[in-house]
This record gives C-alpha cells, sequence and structure tokens, in this order.
C-alpha cells in the first residue's frame, strides 16, 4: 500500500529556470551557449554538494569569460529564479494527494539558489517534506537522498512513489525499491498513480 509520494521540482512542480536563463546571459554577453554551459554545469554539481556556493559559480563565470557586470552574482541569481514558475496544476495535485498520503520533494540545489527559490515559492505550502541535495552533501541520483526521505516517513521503498523528468534518478529510485514514475505530463502522472493504486 502507498503512503509517501516524493516529486521532483524543477521539471515536474516548477519550470527550470537554470538553462533558460543561462540562454539569456549568454546573449546578453554575446557568449557562445555551448562553451557557457559545460563550464557552468561542472561548477554547479559541486555547489549542489555544497562544494562551493552559488554565489561563487556566477563569480567563477564571470571571471572565465571576463564579464564586468554592474552587480554581483547575489542580483544574477534573483534574475535566475524570477524566471521560474509554478506548475500550478501539479502543486494542485500535490496538495490533494497531501490530504491522503505524505508528500515529499527531493531536489538538487546549492544554498544560495534554493534560499531565492523558497523565498519566491514557499514549498512547504504543498509537501509535508523536502530535501535540497546541499543540505545533505549528496545530490540525485545518489542514493542518501531518497533513503533520508524514507528513514523521516518510516516507510518502506516499496510504499512510496517517486516522479521525476530525469530517467536516471528514476530509475536509481527503482533499483532501491521504490515505486518510480518518469514524468512526462500530469495525465500520464496520474494514470500511472491509479495504476499503483493511488487514490487521486
Amino acid at each position: 500500500m502507498i503512503k509517501l509520494i516524493i516529486f521532483d521540482f524543477s521539471g515536474v512542480c516548477y519550470t527550470e529556470e537554470e538553462k533558460p536563463y543561462l540562454h539569456i546571459f549568454a546573449d546578453k554577453h554575446k557568449l557562445k551557449f555551448e562553451e557557457i554551459e559545460p563550464f557552468f554545469n561542472e561548477l554547479i554539481v559541486k555547489s549542489e554538494r555544497d562544494e562551493i556556493s552559488g554565489k561563487e559559480v556566477w563569480n567563477r563565470v564571470m571571471k572565465e569569460f571576463k564579464i564586468k557586470e554592474k552587480y554581483g552574482a547575489e542580483r544574477i541569481i534573483k534574475e535566475m529564479v524570477d524566471i521560474k514558475e509554478e506548475k500550478k496544476d501539479m502543486l494542485e495535485l500535490a496538495r490533494t494527494l497531501g490530504k491522503r498520503y505524505k508528500t515529499a520533494f527531493f531536489t538538487n540545489y546549492n544554498r544560495d539558489f534554493w534560499l531565492e527559490v523558497e523565498k519566491r515559492f514557499n514549498p512547504a505550502k504543498y509537501f509535508d517534506y523536502g530535501i535540497v541535495s546541499y543540505q545533505i552533501i549528496s545530490r540525485k541520483p545518489e542514493p542518501k537522498g531518497f533513503l533520508g526521505i524514507l528513514e523521516h516517513f518510516k516507510v518502506k521503498p516499496e510504499e512510496a512513489v517517486f516522479t521525476d523528468d530525469s530517467l536516471k534518478n528514476v530509475l536509481k529510485a527503482k533499483e532501491l525499491g521504490i515505486n518510480a514514475i518518469h514524468f512526462k505530463g500530469k495525465d500520464e502522472f496520474v494514470k500511472e498513480l491509479k495504476k499503483l493504486g493511488v487514490n487521486v
């Protein structure tokens, strides 16, 4: 019997902001997206494990590409998060499911980015609990966060459902014995939940 439903954050309940903003940033500074993206992504992975800060990510990007900004990394992070939006249909579904089941989110973020996201969206309105990668020094698809959420609710893997738009994260959840659904849209997600006996 399902007791817990775990949601990915960006791409499932909220829109993505990092890649879209990187396009905007590259265009603004006449850079090639294909050059800036791999450099940015390597730093982001480190920051999501709390090895460097979110501000340091942008400071290093500006230094590497010789960008002189009138304002610093803090303003850039705010600009980036400002283009992120709620997926209201999914958040309402999470709220509805939360009346019958425990709900959680699991996401990869660094501290600086997450504090801005949390301030803008207050996800606690929709979920009982959440884990952000920097808090545990481990990011999806590593197992630590999945296991931490299961432990928090004292549920077995087979009593939980996890959804993510990233297939590698879904496959890792399945390896751990969690019922995992590759997210492709709300309607398909609801169908898959019903197959698992979830009362939607």
